[in-house]
């Protein structure tokens, strides 16, 4: 599976080829959800170049992304070494069996380890743009007027971060191989045997890359750590900053996803997709990071409408999504979710 290469196009409006909309209009629609009215202006996934006053973090951000498509493409044909552990294990005498299981899982480890180092890599582009996008003056729905290569960029960090969980989650050799691989390690040192493979990824590295994979969504739970430290540094910075550039990118997924108008501007049929994951990817963010949560009445995304436009696709596509929604959020099960939301997603 490759990823799209969504981009966005300047802020339009779709009614008429009038100057500039007011920014208040634009503020009132995104914080209200004056449905009937909607969002004048449509983020296009599929173009965009960065302006000059971007291209510092752009190029930085760009970097990471280049190497997204390859970890996907080795994540999703990681077949594992389950063959040669279980020969290994049943025949727990033979040592040919045994070097044969070490030499099969080693590499693999190694990829495992690519893997992990790549999310403290994705970790620091977030950062990045988490800064462009929330820094005083403007305010979030000004940044993404203003910085739309930016907002792409943090976009397709959100569809990598899906997919690559997607793919993590239904394959269940990931953990097998490395569990076994620490196991060997561990019986190595009692045994006081040095292996060529430990210096690669050592016990302290092996540690890191446990807790790593224990999780159901590493990378998703990478970017919710990441955005709440984010948070947490930066006092001066209002929390509100960054959870309103969260919901205001989930609003302008749901509408471009609920509004025929704007669906039929898309001219890749991997965009759809892509709005998906990036809808989902920053409600989970903004579950994490906000004190009440995405579910609560309270809250500036609208839940119902999101929760919707996902049901009213295909099951095969959003079965993860929603899947997402629920067992990767936080505020979910909370009193204050209503019995709507809840029943939706059951």
């Amino acid at each position: 599976m490759s990823i799209t290469q969504p981009r966005f196009l300047p802020y339009r409006s779709l009614k008429h080829q009038k100057s500039r909309c007011h920014m208040g209009n634009l503020l009132k629609v995104l914080t209200y959800n004056d449905l009937e009215q909607g969002p004048n202006f449509f983020l296009d996934f599929e173009h965009a170049q960065p302006t000059e006053a971007e291209t510092a973090v752009w190029n930085q951000v760009n970097a990471v992304l280049e190497e997204a498509q390859t970890i996907l493409a080795e994540l999703q044909s990681y077949t594992g070494a389950g063959l040669e552990i279980r020969e290994a294990i049943q025949n727990p005498n033979d040592l040919q069996l045994q070097e044969k299981a070490w030499n099969a899982v080693c590499p693999l480890v190694a990829k495992l380890k690519r893997f992990y180092e790549f999310s403290l890599r994705l970790e620091n582009a977030l950062r990045s743009l988490l800064e462009a996008l929330t820094s005083p003056p403007y305010a979030p729905t000004q940044h993404l007027e203003r910085e739309q290569a930016l907002a792409k960029q943090f976009a397709e960090i959100l569809h990598f971060t899906l997919t690559f969980d997607e793919f993590k989650m239904t394959n269940p050799a990931i953990q097998n191989d490395f569990s076994y691989y620490r196991r060997t390690l561990s019986r190595n040192r009692i045994n006081n045997l040095q292996l060529d493979a430990e210096s690669d990824v050592n016990n302290e590295m092996a540690n890191r890359m446990s807790l790593f994979y224990a999780e159901a969504t590493p990378m998703l739970k990478t970017l919710s750590n990441a955005t709440t430290k984010f948070v947490s540094e930066n006092k001066t910075l209002p929390i509100e900053d960054t959870t309103d550039c969260l919901s205001t990118m989930a609003c302008v997924c749901r509408v471009m996803l609920e509004t025929p108008e704007y669906r039929s501007r898309f001219t890749n049929t991997e965009t759809l997709l892509f709005c998906m994951r990036v809808m989902v990817g920053v409600i989970i963010l903004y579950d994490h990071v906000h004190p009440v949560g995405a579910f609560a009445k309270t809250s500036k995304i609208d839940m119902k409408g999101c929760i919707k436009v996902l049901k009213d696709q295909p099951s095969t596509s959003t079965e993860g999504l929603l899947n997402a929604l629920r067992y990767t959020t936080r505020h979910l099960n909370d009193d204050t979710t209503s019995k709507q939301i809840r029943a939706l997603l059951q």
